[in-house]
């Protein structure tokens, strides 16, 4: 039985990036990608749509990216999250793993690299998250004494 999809919420004010992400990615893996222009309509998406993972750039207008990461989290959303960003790394590492993102890949270069290493930063969060549920659900399940099993 084939694997389902890998849901992606990819968040960019930049059309052409959307689209570029949208036709590369694909060429690296099995990914639904759904685009949002702003944080505003990705957090309207979050509302009423599950996603395995959130890729967003870091410098868009109204809502940049860490704003956007904090209102995710401020929901309660676990989410793995990535940011795909122009800004070098330094100036917003410490930020950006401080608000809860897991990783963040630089959008220049060659796009074969760019969406390569993507890509594998998106199976490296999911596995990680997908980790964590386990365990915490095994350790829930532990917890509950066995008359309420």
């Amino acid at each position: 039985m084939p694997e389902k999809p890998i849901r992606v919420l990819h968040v960019d004010d930049q059309r052409l990036w959307r689209s570029t992400v949208s036709d590369y990615l694909t060429l690296f893996g099995d990914y639904e990608i759904t685009s949002a222009e702003s944080g505003e309509q990705a957090l309207d998406l979050l509302r009423t749509n599950p996603f395995d993972i959130i890729i967003s750039d870091y410098q868009m207008p109204e809502m940049n990216g860490i704003e956007f990461l904090h209102l995710v989290r401020k929901r309660g959303t676990s989410t793995p999250f990535i940011f795909l960003s122009g800004i070098r790394q330094e100036d917003i590492e410490g930020d950006a793993k401080e608000s809860g993102a897991d990783f963040y890949v630089m959008k220049t270069g060659d796009p074969s690299i760019v969406f390569s290493v993507l890509s594998e930063k998106i199976h490296q969060a999911i596995t990680r998250y997908t980790t964590v549920q386990a365990v915490m659900n095994t350790q829930m399940e532990d917890s509950v004494p066995s008359s309420f099993l």
